[in-house]
């Protein structure tokens, strides 16, 4: 069965992203592979300690199964632990890695894994900060969906979910994703496209009518509610989520190329953007690099 990847580092945002993976899983159908991936270097801020039967491997083991039971809450210990939603069925793994992300890249594209839902960042206080710049890099260079959870956001069903509109949205393969999620959730669907105010020549951005045209041709059962808006913003991060906080969004889209890990690491980008400033659960599609 198909499966959602979920990896972590033991930390609070983390335990959330994990909290709404189950819950994804749940409304998708999909089983959960929980994955923390360490690089093998001692943590000197963590006693050493050893479980199960005294390797690291098991040590790490046995601490992700102690995770995923959990409250997830850092200040209250006592707290009661995390029950998994019925007819979900949880997987550990844990590995000794070189790379954090070239793991959680490679992990993925492995066909038992359908998508990946990761936390945008690590808690302050913790000192192998990975998440930060490995959420944002498997996101852009991932050939699998991604959801880029933020700290504090809950899971709530996808009633509204806003679309970045971008020249590659109405590609086919995305454009069946969204259709994908708006046929299983019934989500009304915003395509919402930021233009700058005030610019010295027309947008040669003009996929409208190829996006028309599949949806036309899509069976009758198929079809889903969409509305495709223009907002103005000389900051195009801040006009997508101002839209998505107007309509109370559940889920911001954005369909990016697919590119290779060291191009996602060494370049800024629209959806690094959203992962750092988004309020909302963000979803990365991907197309091929030459379209």
């Amino acid at each position: 069965m198909s499966s959602i990847l979920i990896p972590v580092d033991f930390s609070y945002p983390c335990h959330n992203a994990f909290r709404f993976g189950l819950q994804l899983a749940q409304a998708l159908k999909l089983e959960v592979v929980l994955a923390h991936y360490s690089l093998g270097s001692l943590n000197p801020g963590q006693p050493l300690v050893f479980t199960g039967d005294g390797s690291l491997r098991d040590s790490s083991l046995e601490r992700l199964r102690d995770f995923a039971k959990s409250s997830g809450a850092e200040e209250a210990d006592d707290a009661p632990g995390l029950e998994f939603p019925a007819g979900v069925t949880v997987h550990y793994e844990t590995e000794y890695v070189f790379s954090v992300s070239a793991s959680i890249i490679a992990r993925a594209s492995k066909p038992d894994i359908a998508l990946v839902v990761m936390a945008t960042r690590s808690s302050k206080k913790l000192l192998d900060k990975w998440l930060g710049s490995t959420s944002t890099t498997v996101s852009e260079a991932c050939q699998r969906p991604v959801y880029l959870i933020p700290a504090d956001v809950k899971y709530r069903p996808f009633q509204k979910i806003v679309v970045a509109n971008n020249d590659t949205s109405a590609e086919t393969y995305p454009l069946g994703q969204i259709e994908g999620l708006a046929t299983t959730f019934q989500a009304e669907i915003h395509f919402v496209h930021v233009e700058w105010p005030d610019q010295f020549a027309p947008l040669r951005f003009v996929p409208w009518r190829l996006m028309e045209k599949l949806h036309r041709e899509a069976p009758a059962d198929g079809r889903y509610p969409y509305e495709v808006v223009t907002v103005e913003n000389q900051d195009v991060t801040a006009g997508l989520l101002e839209y998505a906080a107007t309509v109370d969004a559940d889920l911001v889209v954005i369909v990016n190329r697919l590119r290779n890990r060291w191009r996602s690491l060494l370049a800024a980008t629209l959806t690094q953007n959203l992962a750092l400033r988004a309020e909302r659960a963000v979803l990365v599609l991907h197309t091929e690099e030459g379209g």
